[in-house]
């Protein structure tokens, strides 16, 4: 009996060729791509640290991050921002991290952002509680 494997696109393909029946069997194995740049689950205090905001002098400083999903933060944007919620998570092993907050008593403020490991950023949305906006921010750490 011949066997010919193939891989496309994260399938594997398997066909059992038998040299006296004219009859091909084949079957589909499911297999995950070999190359996940999500395979690993972050460590959550990876994000511990200071950030700026690259295209302005907006900067989070990320103190401590709870196991219970909250993580304490300063927000600053030439003055502390008054942070009305901040937490974090790690579904699906992308460790993400979001806040809320008040500017001049403004309500509406938000940011979510995601970790990517590869480039050690924070990307993701900023909300401009003013006109309800959304953005696409990047956060560089910085030391």
């Amino acid at each position: 009996m011949q066997k010919i494997t193939i891989l496309i696109s994260g399938f594997l393909f398997v066909f059992s060729l038998q040299a006296k029946e004219e009859k091909t069997f084949s079957s589909i194995v499911f297999k995950e791509p070999l190359k996940n740049s999500y395979s690993k689950i972050q460590d959550k205090n990876v994000i511990k640290g200071n950030w700026q905001r690259d295209d302005s002098a907006i900067e989070l400083h990320i103190s401590k991050l709870f196991d219970n999903g909250s993580l304490e933060l300063n927000y600053l944007n030439s003055k502390f921002i008054f942070v009305e919620k901040a937490g974090w998570t790690n579904s699906s092993n992308i460790l993400r991290l979001f806040v809320i907050y008040r500017q001049e008593d403004n309500p509406g403020y938000s940011l979510s952002l995601r970790y990517l490991a590869e480039k050690d950023l924070l990307i993701g949305a900023y909300v401009d509680g003013t006109d309800n906006k959304t953005y696409n921010v990047t956060f560089k750490r910085i030391k």
